[in-house]
């Protein structure tokens, strides 16, 4: 009965670090944006048309807070950003 406890136990860690994964994948522009602030990496955030040059400082539910030297600090609602692009590693460690 134990060894059954462990499988399943197992089981289920591995299930939730696999979902864990596939969400991160499956989500570029959070991956860029945690990569920026990660790496302390500078990028433009393209919100309605305007290019906004930061650094991600966090990336919280649905808010994205960075600073920037023309402005300070900027917070931005995650479905307003239409692209970020910057120089940061791509998601999933692709090389192209």
């Amino acid at each position: 009965m134990q060894c059954l406890r462990h499988g399943l136990r197992t089981f289920f860690l591995a299930s939730l670090f696999a979902a864990t994964c596939a969400h991160a994948a499956s989500d570029p522009l959070t991956a860029v944006l945690e990569e920026s602030r990660a790496t302390g990496k500078g990028l433009s955030l393209y919100v309605n048309g305007q290019a906004i040059p930061a650094v991600v400082v966090s990336v919280g539910d649905g808010w994205v807070v960075a600073r920037s030297q023309a402005q300070g600090t900027i917070v931005v609602r995650l479905d307003r950003i239409d692209v970020a692009a910057g120089f940061v590693g791509l998601p999933g460690g692709e090389k192209k």
